[in-house]
């Protein structure tokens, strides 16, 4: 058997070794090997696990195919020694293999190891063992190396890891702009980064925007609104593609090497970084980025991690931003049925029961919801006897499917009547089935404005008032006794009072104390019989009266005082339907312009709001202007106006900036 005969089916790597000039090797040429090596050798080539021997006093190496490509682009090892072959680790494998040589053994799962097989440094992980090989003297003659690189498997169980701990967190956030900033900030530190955020793209494609994002203290903030087209068209025509930019150095990509581009990394303090686009609509609306401020070698797993944090980012922004507007839109429903004048109401007509109720119901039925909120068919009694058929049936249509509308009268519990047009409609449910049934309440009762009660002073001082009132114009309701009418008095149209305050059975100034007391606005003008009554007129109008006239007046002087109250009456009218448009109008504001208009009305600049709620001034600016336009206003003072009007609290600001904005 010749000297190499022990190589034979040794592979390309046997092949090698019988082929390498051993000349100059401190273990000499083949056939002067000892048996120990040659079986060692053997044993290494015919394994399929990457396997190193390495031998002699210089621990000069062989190894196997399966072995070779752990080298990577390493300068040719055979032959040459361990510490030469493995310089960068050997800090770390030196005192292993010294174990090794002493005859003990040492086995290690996933240790991080960092090795320059490619050119520069790379975290890698290993699973290994160093075994001791005797040799004929009974001496260790050199170190048995089998290893498997654990370096894929450690990587993917720490993406994933990473994946779903970020997947929990950001489940449990409302906020869009707060998903944004925990992925930035988790996916900066977990990849350490100098730098990542959230950058969203307007609607011209032209420019970005970030609002927020994560730096580990040595980069500077990226936040700002930045040109898109600064950054080179390669750059912009890929990421518009959706497709993910890769960079290792800006500097000499050919991408962005040339000086304009290069100068404008640069300028945001940039050599490498990873930016994922998300495309919506084949127009390109995000990037989630991670910036470097030297040259960074991103590996492949480094860039799979980055898209997949991006999709499920994006997924919860879009889940976010969902029920965001999910709850503004059921705020802007509160809102809008808190304030109209309508009564809005919806039945679960499955569970019988009323789930929503307006507050106008209390004041067109003069009843609280709370009564019916209960028992929803208590006010099903309130409907004129002659109406609740017609009432009913509308009802039945909603319940089989259709919207139907239908008038009718109810009666208020002092036997006031009003006129009601309710609206029913059904909303269907996923199997297109009624779930609910809901309805817009409306109080269609007429009334001009023009109606006056004339109550007691006899019989021929109210039919003398009566007459003149209707040759006025005016519509003149009789009321026989002051009690009568104060039991009535909740439930009247807005009108105008004529009341014999001298009268023996007007009970003196009970009305207008009464009405004053109960805040029943029905302005009262107190006729008075006896010429020189000073005090009677003093005490009237101490009372609540709004005029006092002293017999004897003339049909004018009656006519101007009753003209005089009802315009009050029109004034608050008119001050009310001003306070429901504005309280309509802020109502349609978003979250977002609120705050705005919060801090406008408190005081607060451009920049001060922007601190407070951490946006730039134009952001603050452009929902001022969104502001303004909703509120009809062209001026700050006629905002205020209109947000007063609306009941808008003002408040001291509590970061004031004496800059203007």
């Amino acid at each position: 058997m010749s000297a190499t005969d022990f190589l034979t089916g040794g592979g390309a790597m046997g092949a090698r070794i019988r082929a390498h000039d051993w000349s100059a090797s401190s273990i000499g040429p083949p056939e002067a090997w000892p048996q120990s090596l040659r079986t060692a050798l053997s044993i290494m080539l015919h394994s399929g696990f990457p396997a190193y021997l390495a031998w002699g006093p210089d621990l000069a190496g062989f190894y196997n195919d399966a072995y070779a490509p752990v080298l990577g682009t390493k300068p040719d090892a055979l032959g040459q020694p361990f510490r030469q072959v493995w310089s960068e680790t050997w800090d770390q494998i030196g005192p292993i293999v010294a174990r090794a040589l002493s005859g003990e053994a040492s086995y290690f799962e996933a240790l991080p190891i960092t090795m320059e097989r490619k050119g520069y440094p790379e975290q890698t992980w290993w699973t290994f063992s160093y075994s001791p090989i005797c040799d004929e003297m009974g001496g260790v003659g050199g170190v048995l190396c089998i290893v498997h690189e654990a370096t894929e498997r450690v990587l993917t169980e720490r993406r994933l890891r990473f994946i779903d701990d970020l997947s929990g967190r950001m489940r449990g956030l409302a906020d869009p702009r707060e998903v944004m900033a925990t992925a930035a900030e988790r996916l900066g530190s977990h990849l350490a980064a100098g730098r990542a955020g959230y950058g969203e793209i307007d609607a011209s494609g032209a420019f970005f925007t970030v609002e927020r994002d994560w730096t580990d203290g040595g980069m500077p903030s990226f936040v700002g609104r930045h040109r898109l087209d600064d950054f080179g068209p390669p750059i912009m025509d890929e990421l518009r593609a959706g497709r993910t930019i890769r960079l290792d150095d800006a500097l000499t990509d050919p991408r962005t090497g040339s000086r304009g581009v290069a100068a404008a990394f640069a300028a945001i303090g940039m050599r490498a970084g990873i930016s994922v686009p998300f495309v919506d609509g084949g127009r390109i609306v995000a990037t989630l980025y991670v910036h470097q401020a030297s040259l960074r070698r991103w590996r492949d797993d480094e860039v799979v991690l980055m898209e997949e944090v991006a999709e499920r980012t994006w997924e919860a922004v879009r889940r976010a931003r969902a029920e965001a507007a999910l709850r503004y839109r059921e705020e802007l429903f509160r809102q809008f049925a808190e304030h109209s004048t309508n009564a809005l109401w919806i039945l679960d007509v499955r569970a019988n029961r009323l789930e929503y109720v307006s507050p106008a119901y209390e004041r067109i039925w003069g009843k609280p919801r709370e009564e019916v909120l209960q028992d929803w068919t208590r006010p099903l009694g309130s409907i004129h006897p002659e109406d609740r058929r017609r009432a009913f049936d509308a009802f039945e249509q909603v319940l089989q499917g259709e919207t139907a509308t239908c008038e009718y009268r109810i009666v208020r519990d002092h036997g006031a009547v009003r006129w009601i047009r309710n609206t029913f409609f059904p909303v269907r449910d996923e199997a297109g089935q009624v779930r609910r049934a809901a309805g817009i309440a409306q109080d269609v009762t007429q009334h001009e404005g023009s109606l006056v009660y004339v109550v007691d002073g006899g019989d021929e001082l109210r039919q003398a008032t009566v007459q003149t009132l209707q040759d006025g114009g005016y519509e003149a309701k009789v009321f026989a006794t002051v009690r009568a009418f104060l039991d009535a008095a909740p439930a009247l149209v807005p009108g105008c009072v004529v009341l014999d305050v001298s009268a023996a059975a007007a009970g003196g100034l009970m009305v207008p104390r009464e009405l004053k007391a109960r805040r029943i606005g029905l302005p009262v003008v107190a006729l008075g019989k006896r010429r020189g009554d000073a005090s009677l007129a003093v005490r009237a109008m101490k009372a609540g009266a709004v005029d006092y006239l002293e017999a004897p007046y003339t049909a004018e002087v009656l006519l101007a005082a009753v003209a005089s109250a009802l315009a009050g009456i029109q004034d608050a009218a008119e001050r009310d339907r001003t306070a429901e448009d504005a309280r309509t109008r802020v109502a349609a504001l978003s979250v977002r312009e609120r705050e705005v208009l919060d801090g406008l009305l408190a005081g607060g600049t451009n920049k001060s709001i922007g601190r407070q709620l951490g946006i730039s001034p134009r952001t603050v600016e452009n929902h001022r202007a969104h502001v303004m336009e909703r509120l009809g206003a062209s001026t700050l003072p006629e905002a205020v106006l209109r947000a007063t009007a609306a009941g808008v609290p003002q408040q001291r600001h509590a970061d004031t900036d004496p800059d203007q904005a």
